[in-house]
């Protein structure tokens, strides 16, 4: 009737079992500082709506912004966004 035996399902529960302890291992070792979590260098600054499918995404990679321009089939366009030190002061 089923194809399942017993020995499968405790070495599914023992897997299962491992990988809990490795996530409370890691979360421990993260709040004690002695693991530092890997931090990007690129990260979303701002999302705009300009349609239902459609948005534009203000991104920062190590210092530098780009505007990516999202559609319903997927990105279309980037284009690096340079500020000059009179738009910078002038705010």
């Amino acid at each position: 009737m089923s194809d399942i035996q017993p020995i499968q399902i405790v070495i599914i529960l023992i897997f299962l079992g491992a990988l809990f302890a490795a996530q409370v291992i890691i979360k421990r070792l993260i709040a004690n500082g002695k693991v530092v979590p890997v931090q990007s260098d690129m990260r979303i600054v701002e999302t705009l709506r300009v349609g239902p499918k459609d948005r534009l995404h203000l991104v920062s990679v190590k210092g530098e912004s780009f505007l990516l321009c999202m559609g319903k089939t997927g990105m279309s366009d980037i284009v690096q966004v340079i500020t000059s030190v009179e738009e910078t002061t002038d705010a």
